[in-house]
């Protein structure tokens, strides 16, 4: 399961021009989800939208970010029994890829040209346009406070925070304070409280206020308690209103070259620390050697435990080189920017690579029988092989990205 790491090439950075929004399609107001597209970025767009009968214009409007994996029509599914209650336009749009949000690609300018051609359609009240987010939509939720916080009126979000240097930095780029909230459980394996609070404290230290609310015993699950999380969501959210007009500035058209060859810099350390944590925790295979499932079962918990950290730690990693990738393509342009958008979705699939592996890990924790667990760390393992093998396209893609530069 060894991650080769490719080598970045210093890389020219030149000023480039962004594409504006393509028109968006007519909507009819009714009380069914639509599902259209619209173009942002020269790039076909898909989300999904509903548009209550009972709207006062002008109505307020939430953009909901889906979790790693799902898509737009999840959280609207989820979000329209109360929007439909409380008189507010709800629009769900799909991440690019569905595992992931990607700064640049998927925001905030795609945002933007969503709420834009939806203003158009809709009287929706630009000073009233909010964020909500689960998991991987509530992190990017967070990162579009501090990249438009002066568009966006209030976020909330459920099971998130930052939890990379590169993140934390991003909180100095906020220019208004943006109010914020947080619901994270106190069992939540992905996000902890401990996270969320140290997030909290970062804002904190820029003058930013963020409401965190700990729900004792819930773990990870938004599914099971979304009625309980949106209506207090909304409570947050609605009490919010821009003082002036929303002020938007095109993300990505500020030329630094030095700020992008930093960020390079900092992910090839970050790579290679993600690779020897990743080689660590695969070295911890050989002490479950000679264990017997009963007898050892304590002493297999614990090297499963060690092992489970090493892989989150080597996932958190790859998302930080990810994230500082779609920073410094952000800064680029022509090819440069083509390979290190391609480096960033290569750092992703080595992110959930280690987060299969961290579950393979994991299923030693359980109580479950033998054979359970058996089967959940082969289930785990194909998940990371099938991820292997598209990391090494991803590879063969750089590769032939660098040999043409």
């Amino acid at each position: 399961m060894r991650i080769k790491i490719p080598k970045i090439a210093f890389l020219a950075i030149a000023l480039i021009g962004l594409i504006g929004p393509g028109a968006c399609q007519t909507f009819a107001t009714s009380p069914d989800v639509i599902h259209d597209t619209m173009t942002s970025g020269g790039r076909k767009r898909s989300y999904y939208l509903f548009v209550p009968d009972n709207l006062k214009a002008p109505a307020p409007l939430v953009v909901l970010l889906h979790g790693s994996g799902r898509n737009g029509k999840v959280l609207i599914d989820l979000w329209k029994d109360l929007a439909e209650k409380e008189g507010f336009i709800i629009a769900g749009p799909d991440s690019e890829d569905p595992s992931a949000w990607v700064l640049g690609k998927d925001g905030p300018d795609f945002l933007h040209d969503l709420v834009e051609a939806l203003k158009s359609k809709h009287p929706i009240n630009p000073r009233r346009v909010y964020l909500f987010g689960h998991s991987g939509g509530a992190v990017f939720g967070l990162v579009m406070s501090t990249v438009a916080s002066e568009y966006f009126a209030a976020v909330a979000v459920h099971a998130g925070a930052f939890r990379s240097k590169t993140e934390i930095e991003m909180i100095s780029s906020a220019r208004r304070k943006i109010p914020i909230a947080i619901w994270v459980g106190t069992s939540d394996p992905f996000f902890s409280v401990r996270e969320v609070q140290a997030t909290r404290d970062a804002f904190a230290a820029k003058n930013i206020v963020v409401q965190v609310t700990e729900i004792p015993g819930h773990n990870h699950n938004y599914y099971g308690i979304a009625g309980r999380i949106n209506a207090s969501a909304w409570e947050f959210l609605k009490q919010v209103e821009l003082s002036a007009e929303p002020k938007y500035s095109q993300f990505g058209v500020k030329q630094d070259t030095a700020r992008a060859n930093k960020l390079i810099a900092e992910i090839n350390s970050l790579t290679k620390k993600a690779q020897e944590l990743a080689n660590q925790a695969e070295a911890k295979d050989q002490e479950f050697s000679g264990k017997e499932f009963v007898k050892d079962r304590a002493q297999i918990k614990a090297i499963a435990q060690e092992q489970a950290a090493l892989f989150n730690e080597s996932a958190a990693t790859w998302r930080n080189a990810a994230l500082n990738a779609e920073l410094a393509s952000s800064l680029s342009v022509g090819r440069g920017r083509e390979h290190l958008n391609l480096f960033a979705d290569y750092n992703r699939k080595c992110a959930e690579m280690m987060d299969a592996m961290r579950e393979r890990a994991e299923a030693f924790l359980s109580d479950e029988p033998h054979e359970v667990i058996t089967t959940k760390r082969a289930e785990a393992r194909k998940r990371a092989n099938n991820l292997r093998l598209q990391i090494d396209e991803l590879e063969k893609e750089l590769n032939k990205a660098k040999g043409g530069e």
